[in-house]
C-alpha cells in the first residue's frame, strides 16, 4: 500500500532525521532539527504534515520522499 503524504506524522520525520544524525530540541507544539555542527535547519510540527510542507522538510534535510521511506 502507497503512503500518501498526509500519513507521515512529525514523529516520523523526526526519527528519520535523528537517523541522519541530527541532533532535535522538543518543545510543545513543534521540534527543531538541528545539524551536527548546531546549525538550525528546520521546525517540525507534531501533528500530520500535509504535502506541500512534506516537500520542503524534505529538501532542508537533504533527501528524497524514496529514501524517507527507506530510513522510516
Amino acid at each position: 500500500m502507497k503512503r500518501s503524504a498526509t500519513d507521515y506524522t512529525g514523529k516520523d520525520l523526526v526519527r528519520v532525521a535523528r537517523k541522519l544524525g541530527h541532533i532535535t530540541v522538543e518543545g510543545k507544539k513543534h521540534i527543531r532539527v538541528y545539524d551536527v555542527e548546531g546549525g538550525y535547519i528546520i521546525t517540525i510540527p507534531r501533528s500530520k504534515i500535509k504535502t506541500g510542507l512534506l516537500s520542503a522538510i524534505l529538501k532542508q534535510l537533504g533527501i528524497t520522499e524514496a529514501e524517507l521511506k527507506r530510513l522510516r
